[in-house]
């Protein structure tokens, strides 16, 4: 096998790839602007985050984009979140995402900058840094009416990433979609890479001891599932913007250019491993 002339093939039809799903969705969203409001920032989010995952695998960073790619597959849940509801449920996640959610969020930080302001409240720079946060009395105190410490809990919980994969899984469009569980393998797996934490640093360290040869197998299964889970990203979210959309016959395009990867399949599946699968990383799993 040739790493290096295989890996320039695979990288350029995988970026070769990307780059036309995202043209033609974004070709798309341009003649929908006024539908696409309230969930384009999500994917505009995601969609940025996953081109700094490709930048930092083509420099060999792999540890840093797989910390990157959570923040955009916690995005990108709560892209499907919205979308697979049904109409009316739609609008309420909608409101809760951009309205609930930053009410809730603007009350713990207006109490978190008052009781730093109690210790660091005679530097100006840290007074500069949090009484814009501080809400007005007033004010606060008609959010925490509204948003009893029971109301925020719900909402939060609701919004939470296991929450909201079960909630997909059990219904996708008025169907189960059991298989999205999977994501809260890969959204673990960087969650503990992300939060440094013993798992995390372990899963690192261990990789590093691997003798060459088994060190360059992993790495580059792990470069071309970055890839991979980029491309399939990209792709998942195109296609859910046309059913938002309701523009059936426009998927087409998305589903063709996903088969146009056949062709390297083959290849690509003579290095692709299941990275965290296998059995030195299970010595390293802490219970969830």
């Amino acid at each position: 096998m040739s790493w290096e002339k295989d890996k320039d093939e695979i990288t350029q039809r995988y970026f070769q790839a990307i780059n036309e799903n995202n043209l033609q969705l974004f070709g798309i969203i341009k003649e929908n602007l006024s539908e696409m409001k309230p969930i384009l920032p999500l994917i505009e989010f995601v969609l940025s985050r996953l081109e700094t995952v490709t930048t930092l695998v083509l420099d060999n960073r792999i540890w840093d984009a797989e910390i990157i790619l959570r923040s955009a597959l916690e995005t990108f849940t709560k892209f499907l979140f919205i979308t697979t509801a049904d109409k009316e449920e739609q609008n309420v996640r909608i409101n809760e995402y951009w309205n609930s959610l930053a009410e809730i969020s603007s009350i713990k930080q207006s109490s978190q900058a008052k009781r730093n302001l109690e210790h660091f409240g005679d530097s100006e720079i840290h007074r500069l840094a949090y009484l814009p946060m501080v809400l007005p009395e007033e004010e606060e105190a008609e959010l925490r009416k509204k948003w009893t410490k029971a109301e925020r809990r719900k909402v939060e919980q609701k919004w939470s990433f296991t929450e909201m994969i079960l909630s997909i899984s059990k219904n996708y469009r008025g169907k189960p979609f059991e298989m999205i569980v999977a994501l809260t393998h890969s959204y673990r797996m960087s969650s503990h890479v992300m939060h440094g934490d013993e798992t995390g640093i372990s899963i690192i360290n261990e990789r590093e001891s691997r003798s060459q040869a088994d060190y360059e197998i992993a790495t580059n299964g792990h470069y071309l599932r970055l890839l991979s889970d980029s491309f399939i990203y990209c792709a998942f979210i195109a296609i859910e913007t046309m059913d938002f959309l309701n523009l059936e016959e426009n998927k087409k395009f998305f589903f063709d250019n996903e088969k146009s990867l056949e062709d390297i399949n083959e290849l690509v599946q003579k290095y692709h491993g299941k990275v965290f699968e296998d059995p030195d990383y299970d010595k390293y799993k802490t219970k969830e």
